[in-house]
């Protein structure tokens, strides 16, 4: 694995952590696939990403509205 392909899988794995995290404060349970390496473009790869921190920013603030 190289070196850019492993920061991609560490990036990857904290934001799903941190969904794990929220997972457990809201009571929801939602289901975030593993990077695959060499599976997509820098441009999709950081779409993805984004996703990923856009649904945890909105978790987040939805169990602060409640």
């Amino acid at each position: 694995m190289n070196q850019i392909e492993a920061k991609r899988n560490k990036l990857n794995l904290e934001i799903r952590s941190l969904l794990a995290i929220i997972d457990m404060i809201d009571g929801l349970k939602e289901s975030y696939p593993d990077y695959k390496e060499n599976t997509l473009t820098e441009e999709q790869y950081l779409e993805e990403q984004i996703k990923l921190i856009e649904e945890a920013k909105t978790r987040l603030i939805n169990v602060f509205k409640d």
